[in-house]
Formats: structure tokens, C-alpha cells, sequence
């Protein structure tokens, strides 16, 4: 794993290696071991290398045969021997032992289209000095982050992290008002859209070229959830354990230790199992608790850990511990995120630090196989329009009505007549409406709610502790069969994820397989109204959050003051965005004048 970082001009000036450099240094977390450039009179590219294969002659940037293309990349590419061995019976010489080298002999072969042969997670940048041009592109899930500005002057900036902007003049720091009011809705801002107005986010499966015209972005692969696979169930089981062990079996290559993280849950359970059949030493797992006994799934972790041989380790968080880590997380995601679960993610992270480099986890398998209890929900609900049904089942952030309540009359004007929006038409507009309507919600989440809300936090938890993450769930073969399978083999008789069970089943206890689905979450609405309750409340009353300009003043203080536990997310969520703005101080709130102060409590 590494963090990318780069510079291009296309000749409307020089790039700066100390800029590049002072970007870089933020991202010192996600590759610790090396830092590397490539400087040339319109481009400057850095990395930041976190060494995990080829530990020896493994460093980047990497060059093509003839020295006039260059690439940075984040990310594994599992099938990269596959792929080096193919390129050398073409007559391509490899001077490095790293992937990376694989990625732009492959681009020097296949222009544009290398990124189909790709099986792995990945943010990619290549400088092409031939052709004058950058291209920017990410995994087809969406598992490395990468984002970018155009300056003025039409030169490109990117780097994997949004807080390494913050030291680049072409970044304005402007707060994008519609990412504020989206990330109010889902707690997350969606791609392409970042806090500011002027950054954006490389979207999942797509490439970007850039060069002195502009820039152009083409798709390269999509999630698909038409139902094609027509085999019966055992069929259907029988390939997807096939699938599933050799997604987990790929995925093992690593020059430095490995282990899994453990929930305790059905998926990472599966994977957990998995691993102990196939390596010969036990495997280290690590799983967190809390003193809540309600949300505390040790005893199903451990229960695993002794079914599967492994070498286990916990953690306890408090409420006090998880504060202290607030304000890291939100420095390295960069923007408002307000996934308390990812607090969960972190401390798992920074455990299996202490004993392993790379993890690997069940992340992915909710989203294809309809894991997520408000599929149960959303599939009762007889509304005339479906995206009205879903938003209202996946907005858990502020509500309309409190949106109302709540925003200033500046606020709403600067989001204009549609107030308030409803995000996801546009997205159920893109799915095929002859589909059953959970497999159009669940191609809406796997291109919105995995790479912007899942994806990303076990991204950045992981990084920030310097820690590479691997899903199998979100294998591309596997993925491409699972996403084909009917609907019924998955959510039955109001029991998720029926034909992952039954693969399951051959892999762990009865106990593990067959328990009530328990999504990783902290006790939030115990903490809020309890430890918590004081610093959240001299936070959002404070002078200075009252004054930012998205809410009336008055109705907020009421809000704060008189909250029970049932607006716990809402709070939060109100909480991360005020903290958030502590932690980017520099950041230019979306009210300026006087004028508009004024409207605010009009």
C-alpha cells in the first residue's frame, strides 16, 4: 500500500518538487518505509511506499521500456505474475519486482484498455510524455481512494488523501454546499463530490485522461445485477465456494505477515476459516469489544478463533478512547465522515499493527448479498417511486424534516428551489427497472454506499495505522457471479444472505452461521446520552459552531438541548461536521458577507 501524490502542467509552468514533496509528508502514514519521485519539466510524481511485495528493488515510480512514461500506483495486483509472465514472452523487460512495473509495461501494450486486465485494488497515476498527457484511474469497486483538482491555469493535481491539498495553493478550500447537504442526508460525501468545490474524487471503474484540452472520462466496468445464472442452488454453491477460496487464496501473497480481522459476523468468519484451511501456520486475528454488552461480539469472535486455530487479540473501547481518535480520523478522511463504525475499524487496525502489515476482512459481501437489514425494510415498503422509498430507508444522518427545522434560510437558498433533494433518483434512474427492486437497490449501493461509505473507511482506518486491507468478497470474478445470482438465493423468508450461509456452512459452527445478523457499530446512542453528552453539547453550542451559517442559531440550541437518543445519528452527524471544521481550519465556510450573516436570522 502506498499514498500517491503528483504534479502536472501540461506546459503552462513548471511543477514543484516541494510542493509534491510537502504532500507526500501527509501521507507519510500510508507508506512509512519509502518515498520516491520522478520530476520532469511538466510533471512531478511522489509516492509513499508501504513495502509488502517486493520488499528488495521494489520502489517506485516506474518507467516504461524506453523511459518516456512513468507510474505511481497504490494498491496489489494479485494477478500480477499471470500478467509479467504474459508480458515477457512479449518481449517486455522487467527491471523491478514490483507490480507497478507490471502496470506500465501493460499500459505501454494496451493504451487506455490495460486497466480491464487488472485484478486487484488500485489508484493509479501515469504520466505520458509522449502523448503529453495524465491518467488518473481506481479499482472497480472502489477500494483506493484517489482524488484531484484543475487549477486555473488548467494544471492537475492529485493525491490520495484530501488533507494533502491542504499545503497546495491551487486548492481554495471553498465548502461545496450540496456535499454539506449530502453528507447531512447519508453521514458520507458521495463521488465525485468532496467538502470542496474545487477537489473531486476519482470515481470507482472509470479513467481519467488528462492533457492541455481538458479532460475526458470513459467507464471501463460496472456492477451488474441482471439475473443470469440459472443453475440450481447446490450448482450455484458448489461454484461459489470454488469462487470464494480462491479469492481468499490470491490474496495470501504477501513478503510480510498477514493476518485477518474478526468480527465475529458470518462474512469475516468465512474468511477467517478459510485462511486457517489454506496456510500452515495459525493465522493472528484481531477483534474489538465494548463494555456494552448489547453491541460486544467477542464471544462469537473467540468462538471462531478456537474453531479455526488462530492466535487472537482484543481490544476494549471506551468512550473516552473513541473521542480521542475523532479528530485523526477526520484529518486523514479529510472531509465529514460520520460512520461511528468507523471508530470499530480503527482500533482493529491499530491492534493487528502491532503484529502484521496486511489483514484481510469480509467487507463487500452486505452489498451483493443483500445483507443489510434494511433490505428487509425497503422490500415491505409500496411506494409509487422507488428512490423516495430508499432514500427514506438509507437517510440516517437528518431527516427532511429536520433539515427544515434546522437550516438557516441562507443555507437553503444557496441549495436552491429543490430543497430538500433526493439524491437517489438520479442513481435508481441509471438501474434497469425491469430488475426486482433489491437488486436495483443494491447496484445503486455497490456505485454510492460501498465506495463512499464502506470502502473508504476501511481505507483510511486501515492507512492510518499503516496497515494494508485485502476484501475477497469483493473479488471481480466473484463479484461478477454473485451479482448474477436471483435475488431469492439471497434475501428468503426475511433470513439474508441464505446462499452465503450455506457455503458457510461447511467452513464454521452452526452457532456463527445461523445467528442474527449484527452490523459492526459502536454504542452510540448510549454514549450520546450518557459520557459524551457534555463535550457534544459545548461543541455544537459553541460560538463558534453557531456562527458557521447552516443552521438557525436558535432552533440548533434547541435541538442540542432537548436531543434523546432516538436523534443519536442525527447529533453525530452534526457533531463530525463541527469537528471537522475544527480540524481544517483553514477551510473557507460556504457564508462570507455580512449580507448574508444577516439572513441568518432573518
Amino acid at each position: 500500500m502506498c499514498g500517491i501524490a503528483g504534479e502536472v502542467t501540461f506546459g503552462k509552468g513548471r511543477p514543484s518538487l516541494e510542493r509534491v514533496s510537502r504532500m507526500c509528508e501527509r501521507l507519510v502514514h500510508r507508506g512509512p518505509d519509502e518515498i520516491g519521485f520522478y520530476v520532469a519539466p511538466q510533471c512531478v510524481l511522489g509516492i509513499r511506499r508501504l513495502k509488502v511485495i517486493g520488499l528488495v528493488n521494489g520502489s517506485q515510480p516506474v518507467s516504461n521500456s524506453t523511459g518516456k512514461a512513468f507510474c505511481v500506483f497504490n494498491g496489489e495486483i494479485y494477478n500480477y505474475p499471470e500478467l509479467r509472465a504474459s508480458l515477457e514472452r512479449d518481449g517486455y523487460v522487467f527491471k523491478t519486482n514490483t507490480d507497478a512495473e507490471v502496470i506500465i509495461h501493460l499500459y505501454d501494450q494496451k493504451g487506455n484498455a490495460f486497466v480491464k486486465d487488472l485484478r486487484g485494488m488500485f489508484a493509479i497515476a501515469i504520466y505520458d510524455d509522449v502523448k503529453k498527457r495524465l491518467l488518473l484511474t481506481r479499482d472497480r469497486a472502489g477500494k483506493k481512494p484517489l482524488n484531484y483538482t484543475i487549477a486555473p491555469d488548467g494544471s492537475v493535481v492529485f493525491a490520495s488523501e484530501l488533507h494533502a491539498f491542504v499545503s497546495h495553493p491551487s486548492v481554495r478550500q471553498r465548502v461545496n454546499v450540496e456535499a454539506v447537504d449530502r453528507f447531512l442526508s447519508f453521514r458520507i460525501i458521495p463521488a465525485p463530490l468532496t467538502i470542496y468545490d474545487d477537489v473531486f474524487k476519482v470515481e470507482p471503474a472509470t479513467v481519467l485522461i488528462f492533457d492541455e484540452h481538458g479532460i475526458e472520462k470513459k467507464g471501463y466496468w460496472r456492477f451488474d445485477f441482471r439475473e443470469r445464472e440459472t443453475d440450481d442452488e447446490q450448482e450455484l454453491i458448489h461454484k461459489m465456494t470454488e469462487l470464494v477460496c480462491e479469492a481468499v487464496e490470491v490474496r495470501l501473497h504477501s513478503e510480510v505477515p498477514l493476518g485477518a480481522l474478526l468480527s465475529g459476523g458470518l462474512d469475516s468468519s468465512l474468511i477467517v476459516s478459510i485462511m486457517s484451511r489454506l496456510l500452515s501456520e495459525p493465522i493472528h486475528t484481531f477483534s474489538i469489544g465494548f463494555h456494552d454488552r448489547e453491541f460486544n461480539e467477542l464471544h462469537y469472535a473467540r468462538l471462531v478463533s478456537e474453531y479455526c486455530g488462530t492466535v487472537h487479540h482484543e481490544h476494549i473501547i471506551t468512550p473516552d478512547s473513541a473521542l480521542r481518535v475523532i479528530n485523526e480520523l477526520l484529518l486523514n478522511f479529510g472531509e465529514p465522515y460520520a460512520f461511528p463504525s468507523a471508530i470499530a475499524t480503527y482500533f482493529m487496525n491499530y491492534v493487528a499493527r502491532q503484529f502484521v502489515t496486511v489483514v484481510l476482512t469480509g467487507d463487500g459481501a452486505d452489498e451483493i448479498f443483500c445483507g443489510y437489514n434494511r433490505y428487509k425494510t425497503f422490500d415491505s415498503l409500496r411506494e409509487s417511486d422507488i428512490s423516495v422509498e430508499y432514500q427514506s430507508v438509507l437517510t440516517d444522518g437528518l431527516r427532511d424534516s429536520v433539515k427544515r427545522r434546522l437550516y438557516s434560510k441562507a443555507f437553503k437558498e444557496q441549495l436552491g428551489d429543490e430543497f430538500p433533494v433526493n439524491y437517489l433518483r438520479e442513481r435508481f434512474a441509471r438501474t434497469d427497472n425491469r430488475m426486482h427492486k433489491l437488486n436495483r437497490a443494491m447496484q445503486v449501493d455497490c456505485n454510492f454506499w460501498l465506495p463512499d461509505a464502506q470502502l473508504v473507511k476501511i481505507d483510511i482506518t486501515s492507512m492510518a495505522n499503516s496497515v494494508e486491507v485485502r476484501c475477497p468478497m469483493l473479488d471481480t470474478k466473484l463479484v461478477e457471479f454473485v451479482t448474477g445470482i436471483g435475488v431469492r438465493h439471497k434475501l428468503a423468508n426475511g433470513n439474508e444472505k441464505q446462499i452465503l450461509k450455506k457455503v458457510a456452512a461447511s467452513f464454521l459452527p452452526a452457532e456463527i452461521v445461523n445467528r442474527r445478523k449484527q452490523e459492526l457499530a459502536v454504542p452510540l446512542e448510549h454514549w450520546l446520552t450518557s459520557s459524551l453528552r457534555d463535550e457534544i453539547t459545548r461543541t455544537l453550542l459553541s460560538e463558534e459552531s453557531l456562527s458557521r451559517g447552516y443552521f438557525d442559531p436558535d432552533r440548533l440550541t434547541d435541538f442540542i438541548q432537548n436531543y434523546v437518543e432516538s436523534d443519536s445519528y442525527a447529533v453525530w452527524t452534526l457533531y463530525i461536521l463541527e469537528a471537522w471544521h475544527r480540524t481544517a481550519r483553514a477551510a473557507d465556510a460556504p457564508f462570507h458577507s455580512v449580507e448574508t450573516r444577516a439572513l441568518l436570522h432573518a
